[in-house]
C-alpha cells in the first residue's frame, strides 16, 4: 500500500468515528433543558472514550497489517518488529503445552526438561530465524486493558516506535477514562458539566489527531526497517528494497 492510500484509510476511519460524535453532539445541544444535557453527556461521554479505543485498535493494527504485507525478513527489520513476529513462539518457549511450527523437536519425558529441550533447539536454529518472514500475528496487540497512558506506551514500545513523545494527551485521557470507569460502575450519577463535556471533547481531538500523525510518519519514514529512511537519508545510503 502507497502512503496516500495508508493516509486515507486512516481519514476515513477517523471520519465517521467524528461523525458520529458529531451527531450525538448535535443532539444534546438540541435539549432544552440543561439538566437533560447534562444527563446526555454521561452516555456521549462513555462513546468518546469508546471511539478512542476503537480507532487506537485500528491504527496500530493497520500499521502492523501493512507491515506484515511488506514480506520482509527478520534481517530487513528491527529487532523489536522481528520479536513481534516470534511472538506465538515466545509464548510457546514460557508454555511448554503451546505448540509452535518452529519446535519440530520431540520433547523428554520429563516435563520440567520441556521448557530447556525448547530453548536449546531455539539457539540451535537462530541463524535460521533471520531468514524468518515477518509476520506479525493479531493476538500480539493487546487493548483489551482500558486504553490509557500505560497501554498506548505499550503499543507503542512493541512496533519500535517512540512512546515519550505524546506526554501531552495523557493527562487529559487519563481523566477521561476515570469518568467514564466511574460512570460504568455507578460512582458518577451526576450529569456532565459544560467545562468537563469540552473537555473531554477536545481529548478524543487530541488523542486521535496525535496517534494518526505519529503511525502515518511511522509508515511514510518505514520506521520498522532496520535502516529506515531517516537513517537512510543522513547517511547517504537506501534501506533495502
Amino acid at each position: 500500500m502507497n502512503l496516500e492510500s495508508f493516509r486515507a484509510q486512516m481519514e476515513a476511519e477517523i471520519q465517521w468515528r467524528k461523525e458520529e460524535i458529531i451527531f450525538l453532539d448535535n443532539i444534546q445541544r438540541s435539549l432544552e433543558k440543561d439538566e437533560d444535557r447534562k444527563k446526555i453527556r454521561r452516555s456521549i461521554l462513555c462513546i468518546i472514550y469508546a471511539h478512542i479505543e476503537g480507532f487506537i485498535k485500528f491504527a496500530f493494527s493497520l500499521y502492523v497489517d501493512e507491515i506484515n504485507k511488506e514480506k520482509l525478513t527478520c534481517s530487513d527489520v528491527k529487532p523489536v518488529i522481528a520479536a513481534a513476529a516470534f511472538h506465538k513462539e515466545f509464548n510457546a518457549l514460557k508454555n511448554e503445552d503451546k505448540k509452535s511450527e518452529i519446535f519440530k523437536k520431540e520433547l523428554p519425558d520429563n516435563s520440567h526438561l520441556h521448557r530447556l529441550s525448547r530453548e536449546i533447539e531455539f539457539i540451535e536454529r537462530i541463524n535460521e530465524y533471520y531468514n524468518y518472514t515477518i509476520s506479525i500475528p493479531d493476538e500480539f496487540l493487546n487493548t483489551r486493558s482500558n486504553v490509557g497512558k500505560d497501554v498506548i506506551e505499550k503499543l507503542l514500545f512493541q512496533v519500535g516506535l517512540e512512546y515519550e513523545d505524546l506526554k501531552d494527551i495523557y493527562p487529559p485521557l487519563n481523566r477521561l477514562l476515570k469518568a467514564r470507569n466511574d460512570i460504568a460502575h455507578g460512582n458518577r450519577k451526576l450529569g456532565i458539566e459544560d467545562k468537563d463535556y469540552d473537555a473531554f471533547m477536545k481529548c478524543l481531538d487530541s488523542v486521535i489527531k496525535s496517534i494518526s500523525r505519529r503511525i502515518i510518519k511511522a509508515y511514510e519514514k518505514e520506521e520498522f526497517r532496520l535502516i529506515d529512511k531517516i537513517t537512510a537519508a543522513s547517511t547517504g545510503s537506501s534501506p533495502p528494497a
